[in-house]
């Protein structure tokens, strides 16, 4: 068995027989090797996409190995081989190169603002800040950034809200107090910001965090790892494998037609606004909003070169560099920035470190990759 695995993982080429993979799957799992039978699975669909019934057992095996931890659903990637890249991109997506990487977990969605603060051990939204930090004020105060990206996240990271408007409006909690002594809500004073359903209490759940620096987002990964699981953001190329979905080739995570609506979060630049990251279908992983909604951190520093010289086994990006790496594109971007293979960078900044970073947009969030052991999977 040790040689189909091999073979299994390191043959990027959709090749063989779709009912002997399927066969070959079915009876890893009944001999208790889930992981490589996902694997097997997964070359079966790339063979035969349209196959219902591998599409079935593929499925319901990788639903089966997702694992909910922190509160957050990790959805599983198999080990396997893509061709990583597209022909028809910008000159930085070429060349195209067959890429294997080792299985790994990665969250269903990017991480919400709420989320962040809980696992960070912050004060929840619409405060978003560590408890040390609270009342420090002043614009030398390294909170004072974290502060300032806050107001970006009232306004787009709020489940219900439909279009951002002024910041002091998003907090509904926050009381003015005028010169008299009269305290006036912020509504009062700034209006009330549009929502989809204005009875629902406000909460910071469903859309992803935003206005988020690579250090943050590894700041929580260092948080959350332990000996025995890892954390961190994924490698650019664990990013594209993962968005792909288990289909070889395309553009898109569903597929070579044109990102709509219905399909994508993008192209809504005039509209000031994140769809909740569940709204649209999750592609063949289990993952939603691998394209639109917020570009996504990973862990590599950006080389536009890089795909030239890179190793052929679990990619981990250039040694150094001045930008890292975003994928996926986001809710203001149009077509040809939301696909599998195009690459963006940008700097960034902690807050911690008191600077005003490049990353401080409204579209710019992460989503953590898990690595460790699998959980016990039942026949």
């Amino acid at each position: 068995m040790g040689s189909a695995y091999e073979w299994l993982r390191t043959d990027h080429t959709a090749t063989g027989s779709a009912r002997d993979l399927l066969r070959l799957a079915r009876e890893l799992e009944a001999q208790g090797d889930p992981r490589t039978a996902a694997t097997a699975y997964d070359r079966a669909r790339r063979v035969a996409p349209a196959d219902p019934e591998i599409a079935e057992a593929r499925g319901a095996l990788l639903d089966r190995m997702a694992v909910e931890e922190h509160g957050i659903l990790f959805r599983y990637i198999p080990a396997g081989s893509f061709v990583m890249g597209s022909a028809g991109g910008d000159l930085d997506e070429r060349p195209v190169h067959p890429v294997r990487l080792d299985d790994y977990w990665l969250s269903e969605t990017p991480v919400s603002w709420a989320a962040h603060c809980d696992l960070m051990d912050w004060e929840p939204p619409p405060t978003g800040m560590p408890q040390e930090e609270l009342g420090r004020g002043g614009s030398v105060n390294p909170g004072w950034f974290l502060y300032e990206a806050n107001k970006i996240r009232l306004q787009y990271c709020e489940d219900a809200t439909v279009r951002a408007t002024d910041w002091h409006a998003h907090a509904p909690r926050h009381d003015w107090v005028s010169g008299s002594g009269e305290r006036v809500d912020s509504r009062t004073l700034f209006g009330t910001p549009r929502r989809d359903d204005p009875r629902r209490p406000w909460a910071y759940d469903r859309k992803p965090m935003v206005s988020v620096s690579w250090q943050d987002a590894e700041e929580l990964c260092a948080r959350l790892s332990t000996d025995q699981v890892r954390y961190a953001l994924p490698t650019e190329a664990e990013w594209e494998r993962a968005a792909r979905g288990g289909l070889p080739g395309r553009r898109y995570p569903w597929g070579d037609e044109p990102p709509t609506p219905e399909r994508c979060d993008s192209d809504r630049f005039d509209q000031f606004s994140i769809l909740p990251m569940r709204r649209l279908p999750a592609n063949g992983y289990g993952l939603y909003a691998m394209s639109g909604g917020v570009w996504e951190w990973t862990a590599d520093w950006y080389d536009a070169e890089y795909y030239r010289t890179s190793p052929g086994a679990n990619p981990t990006g250039p040694a150094q560099g001045q930008e890292r790496v975003l994928r996926g594109g986001s809710w203001a971007d149009c077509a040809e920035a939301v696909t599998v293979s195009f690459r963006m960078s940008r700097e960034a900044g902690s807050w911690r470190k008191g600077g005003w970073g490049a990353h401080m947009t409204p579209n710019i969030g992460f989503r953590l990759c898990r690595k460790g052991p699998a959980p016990a999977v039942a026949p």
